[in-house]
């Protein structure tokens, strides 16, 4: 966790309490998942009090697990989108996405997506949880499909092929978790390039 407290220590002090549930949260929902993730387990870890988490996030478990999701998704558009504005074909950035995640798997085999683990166990958790998941894909697909506008894609074609790319690679990472290799990933990585070159 030396990460984790290399990033609170960067943090103001009024927030530091609020990035260290996130960054807590975010790694043991990647791991257990959200259903099998206490609060106990979270405050321990994160070592901060109860009363600090009901501070900042009223809403307890659930308003942490979105606010986790919004978190992850915000900072992967915003390097998905960094990525897509050089000059570089689309399926080498998405290529490279799928590299990072299976480097992430392959540091740490009980590691979930960033967003996929609250996303499939929030229908019955949550709708604020399940809300901030939609959000969180819409903006990865939303940059996508920007990005196959600009390269002459016509917008309909543009918006569903993104929504299948990253349909595609969420799919894997939960098959790549349960096979406990990264053979999905990689097929979703040939395949996914193979899409955006059409």
């Amino acid at each position: 966790m030396s990460d984790l407290s290399s990033i609170v220590k960067r943090v103001p002090r009024p927030d530091r309490s609020r990035a260290a549930l996130i960054d807590t949260a975010a790694t043991l929902f990647r791991r257990q998942g959200y259903a099998a993730t206490g609060l106990n387990q979270i405050l321990e870890q994160a070592g901060v009090k109860a009363g600090s988490l009901y501070h900042h996030f009223p809403g307890g478990k659930q308003e942490l697990a979105a606010a986790v999701v919004d978190s992850a998704g915000a900072d992967i558009e915003k390097l998905l989108r960094s990525e897509l504005a050089r000059d570089v074909p689309v399926e080498m950035v998405v290529g490279q996405w799928v590299d990072l995640l299976a480097v992430g798997r392959a540091a740490d085999s009980r590691r979930g997506g960033p967003v996929a683990p609250q996303a499939s166990q929030s229908q019955e958790a949550s709708q604020r949880v399940r809300r901030a998941s939609a959000r969180a894909f819409g903006g990865w697909c939303a940059a996508l499909g920007e990005r196959l506008r600009v390269d002459g894609w016509d917008a309909a074609r543009a918006d569903q092929t993104a929504l299948a790319v990253v349909s595609m690679i969420e799919g894997a990472l939960i098959l790549s978790r349960t096979a406990g290799d990264a053979r999905a990933l990689r097929a979703t990585r040939a395949s996914a390039q193979s899409l955006l070159r059409r």
